[in-house]
């Protein structure tokens, strides 16, 4: 059995990251703002950008790890990972402010074949992937349909018991997707991927 070392990232490398995530957020944060009324943003707006910048930062988080310590990176968690990520970013983004680029026909026509683009990404990932990543993945989808099962129920409940208002289907998306990122952190952490 061979080890790979983990070769450390000398201080410049890390800051020199920091700092081109940072131009990055600056970058997209004055886009957003620039483009779309914040003040009048809906609660699963907010949600779903929180959600998208959180994909977009993890998917380019991911690319540079790929590119920097491609020999260090496992099978299947590469480049193959950071696209499902930022795809995902985008998929989230753009109901959200696609609107103010092209028509809503068109960002629907786009959402589909990113969606499409996507699921082919996510099948290939898992062909690709170890035993560990797949046993993520499992993990991963089993806790968040538990979870998402039993909010839906309890809001579903209150809901019919008067106790709570409708909450639009992005509102669920949102939460959904909140759910999943929660799960993929514990199934990860459980299995010392974080």
């Amino acid at each position: 059995m061979s080890s790979v070392e983990d070769p450390k990232m000398s201080w410049p490398v890390r800051i020199g990251g920091l700092l081109f995530l940072g131009l990055a957020g600056a970058g997209v944060g004055y886009l957003v703002g620039g483009r779309m009324e914040v003040e009048d943003l809906r609660w699963d707006d907010a949600l779903g950008l929180v959600i998208a910048a959180m994909l977009l930062a993890t998917g380019a988080i991911m690319a540079g790890m790929a590119a920097v310590r491609s020999t260090t990176v496992p099978p299947g968690c590469g480049w193959l990972q950071a696209v499902v990520m930022l795809i995902a970013g985008v998929l989230m983004i753009a109901p959200i402010w696609g609107v103010h680029l092209a028509s809503p026909d068109l960002v629907f026509v786009g959402l589909v074949v990113l969606s499409v683009v996507q699921s082919v990404a996510n099948l290939m990932l898992w062909r690709r992937a170890d035993e560990m990543l797949r046993r993520v993945m499992v993990e991963t989808s089993a806790l968040a349909f538990w979870a998402s099962q039993m909010a839906l129920f309890l809001y579903a409940a209150a809901e019919r018991l008067g106790l709570t208002g409708g909450v639009s289907a992005w509102g669920m998306m949102g939460v959904l997707m909140t759910i999943y990122l929660l799960a993929s952190t514990v199934a990860s952490m459980r299995r010392g991927l974080h």
